[in-house]
């Protein structure tokens, strides 16, 4: 279990209103074996193992900005265009602020785990403090684990609070209402909903979030947790309208016939991992030639007429998001999204391998979007696993990495150069592609 810790004394110092002064303290955050708040502490000239700041705003910011952080994923496309300003202010705790120097971290749920990005100080910003470690790859917390580490550390600070006479805070108060939601189911579900839209507590329109708990109704939480940060307040008050219309729309019929797959069934594995260990058996159960997955056994699994599959076009406007929608029986409808030939391939792989995901879920809706959820994560790894095998891959390359033998390799499994790419990179291949080493710290760049 990766370990994620506050750690903090509790000192004397300064000369602040009382929820400062009385909660100063030596404060340490370690994530496995290293510590974010290891430091240079410029005036003195020396390294600290933690860095003396109040800890009461760091806690008011984890206190309210609680829902987001746990069920606010990153948005698509950030290496684009970073997030709005809102978003990273529920999510980078430099938000905490109050006159401290923070250091960069961000969090950010993929509705599994939380993610952790961070890096160190940038060396020509002229502060006091110097955080000198970051993460060279985002690390992955358990939800759990992160939450009591939350709920420890803010039960710590209302203890100080209560032993110094200060009990009455604006953070007693928040944190009390923030208990009391959790611990109420209907309050729960709707500020969860509320976060996956991108909103804060009681910030969505009334109209808007009775919209999204009948759709949460009508497709299942499951569902809706993959499309609501695409409809939700990234787009407006109007965007629950946009997923309805796609929702009634014309769409391909679709009778999924899968084998029973052994490690289909949960598993402990990441995401990605229990993807190609899924794509692989139903891999080996197909009766079939050569190495390359052909069209009509991708749309036979689907139970999908060639031709429709072919002749399908989607509407000239753009849609975040491929969704299959449960009809009669086992049937299904589904409404693609991609046009160029190898992009709608890969992405009805990913909506086969999402019904897969999805074999205990009664009704089950299918969706296929760019987000970094768990669940599309799963969905990206089947895909590129099962249409381009790795083994397989390798044995077509035989060592040749050359931008044309990957173009080769591209055409011949009808998948893009980007998916091959990953393959060799993420299975030990080919390097990583660095670009600015301070960048690939972070899920999208900061500005200046």
């Amino acid at each position: 279990m990766t370990l994620f810790k506050f750690t903090h004394d509790w000192v004397a110092a300064g000369d602040d209103e009382p929820e400062i002064l009385h909660t100063m303290t030596n404060l340490a955050l370690h994530i496995d074996n290293i510590n974010l708040m290891q430091n240079e502490d410029i005036w003195a000239k020396t390294i600290r193992e933690s860095v003396l700041v109040s800890a009461y705003p760091l806690a008011m910011w984890l206190a309210s900005s609680w829902w987001r952080l746990n069920f606010e994923i990153l948005p698509p496309h950030v290496r684009e265009q970073s997030p709005l300003i809102d978003w990273r202010m529920a999510h980078e705790m430099g938000a905490a602020n109050h006159g401290f120097v923070w250091p960069t971290v961000i969090f950010a749920s993929d509705g599994e785990v939380m993610k952790v990005w961070a890096k160190p100080s940038n060396g020509n910003i002229q502060q006091s403090v110097r955080y000198l470690n970051g993460l060279t790859q985002p690390i992955s917390i358990q939800l759990a684990e992160f939450q009591k580490c939350v709920d420890d550390f803010i039960a710590s600070v209302l203890s100080r609070l209560d032993a110094v006479g200060c009990p009455n805070t604006d953070l007693r108060h928040l944190w009390l209402a923030v208990e009391e939601e959790r611990a109420d189911p209907l309050n729960f579900n709707y500020r969860r909903l509320e976060a996956q839209l991108g909103y804060e507590p009681d910030e969505c329109s009334e109209a808007m979030m009775s919209k999204a708990q009948a759709l949460e109704q009508q497709m299942g939480a499951e569902a809706l947790a993959e499309l609501a940060p695409l409809y939700g307040k990234i787009i407006g008050d109007t965007s629950l309208n946009a997923l309805e219309e796609m929702i009634n729309s014309l769409g391909l019929t679709a009778t999924p016939n899968i084998p029973s797959l052994q490690k289909s069934k949960s598993t402990k594995a990441a995401p990605w991992q229990h993807a190609v260990a899924v794509a692989r058996e139903l891999w080996a159960s197909l009766s079939k030639q050569g190495d390359v997955i052909e069209n009509q056994q991708l749309y036979d699994l689907l139970g999908l007429s060639a031709s429709a599959v072919e002749q399908w076009t989607p509407p000239n406007a753009y849609k975040p998001a491929a969704i299959a929608v449960p009809c009669n029986a086992n049937q299904l409808k589904i409404v693609p999204r991609k046009k160029h030939p190898m992009a709608k391939r890969f992405e009805l792989a990913r909506l086969l391998s999402d019904y897969i995901f999805t074999n205990d879920i009664d009704k089950k809706w299918l969706a296929s979007t760019d987000l970094a959820t768990s669940r599309q994560q799963y969905q990206r790894a089947f895909a590129a696993e099962f249409l381009c095998p790795i083994n397989a891959l390798q044995d077509f390359l035989k060592n040749d990495y050359s931008e044309s033998a990957i173009e080769d390799a591209s055409e011949h499994f009808q998948v893009s150069q980007a998916t091959v790419n990953s393959l060799l990179i993420n299975n030990g291949f080919l390097p990583p592609f660095i670009g600015d080493y301070a960048e690939i710290r972070l899920p999208y760049p900061l500005g200046t």
